[in-house]
């Protein structure tokens, strides 16, 4: 009876054991394949995280990343990853390669080039996402992204016109003239104005009134500034010349940067006519008409005389 007793004992113990095996195996088993087998894992990043592009009126402004796709846990269930790269921008990018096949866990590179357009505000700030995705067969889509930052640097670019670029006037006269100046780049500039040839025009007594010595003017617009001109009162019997005033209007901007921009535009004065210091003009035309009326004075008695004799 004991002897029965303990072979039952022993049968349920070792019952007991090979159901805790089982279970155990059961249990371990699918881990021991899952370590075995892993998700691939991707990581995208852009060096460097920032870059400033340097368009011009004419010209795209390019900029180039450079780009890392790291593909890890690589296993044997997932013998081929594919990584495909697009990019999001507010301009044009070109994105090399932009298809990876990876069969390691592996690194590799990729370029991101952005093209800023011509005349892009210097305000804007461009901002540029790139988004990978890495397939393989029998696993699910793994994705990652990266993002960087574009700025704009500021270009300088101004032109000048006037509407009556050649005045008539004559010695000793008083003439104003406006010239307009025009913010042709792509950001708030700050004008400085000249006379460029104010030498030249003192020795010939000239005098030349700038009536602003500075102006700031906003990107895509223009500012008039007003020009007085007086010309010289010296004697001349007949004066028939052309004078240049030249005005010099240099970007304080771009000096800020180390850049040295200026444009000239010159004004031409056209003097015809006589001047005497002194001498009215209206008083001489008075002096004029009273001559005339002396002289038909004159005549008007002569006959008179002829006939009394």
């Amino acid at each position: 009876m004991d002897m029965d007793g303990g072979r039952i004992g022993l049968r349920a113990t070792v019952l007991v054991a090979l159901m805790l095996l089982s279970a155990f195996v059961g249990i371990a088993a699918p881990k021991a394949e899952a370590a075995l087998n892993p998700v691939p894992v991707l990581t995208l990043n852009l060096d460097p995280i920032q870059l400033q592009a340097n368009p011009t009126n004419s010209q795209n402004g390019a900029v180039i990343f450079a780009g890392n796709a790291t593909v890890t846990k690589l296993s044997s269930q997932a013998e081929r990853v594919t990584v495909s790269l697009t990019a999001s921008c507010e301009w044009t990018t070109v994105i090399s390669p932009a298809t990876m096949v990876f069969t390691l866990s592996q690194t590799q590179k990729f370029h991101v080039t952005v093209l800023v357009p011509p005349k892009t505000s210097s305000l804007i700030v461009g901002r540029l996402l790139i988004s990978g995705t890495a397939k393989a067969p029998g696993i699910a889509i793994q994705t990652a992204s990266a993002s960087a930052a574009i700025t704009v640097g500021q270009f300088y670019k101004l032109s000048i016109g006037s509407d009556t670029p050649l005045r008539e006037v004559g010695p000793g006269d008083i003439t104003y003239d406006t010239i307009n100046i025009y913010n042709e780049g792509n950001g708030l500039d700050s004008f400085e104005l000249e006379v460029a040839n104010s030498k030249e025009l003192i020795k010939d007594e000239f005098n030349v009134i700038i009536e602003r010595s500075s102006i700031m003017v906003n990107q895509d617009e223009y500012a008039q500034v007003k020009i007085t001109i007086q010309t010289p009162q010296k004697w001349r019997v007949y004066a028939k010349e052309i004078h240049l005033v030249t005005i010099k209007v240099t970007s304080a901007e771009a000096r800020n940067q180390a850049i040295l921009y200026s444009q000239q535009f010159s004004l031409s004065i056209f003097m015809k006519g006589m001047h005497i210091p002194g001498f009215d003009p209206l008083l001489a035309v008075l002096a004029v008409g009273i001559m005339a009326v002396g002289i038909r004075v004159r005549q008007g008695r002569g006959p008179r005389r002829r006939l009394a004799s």
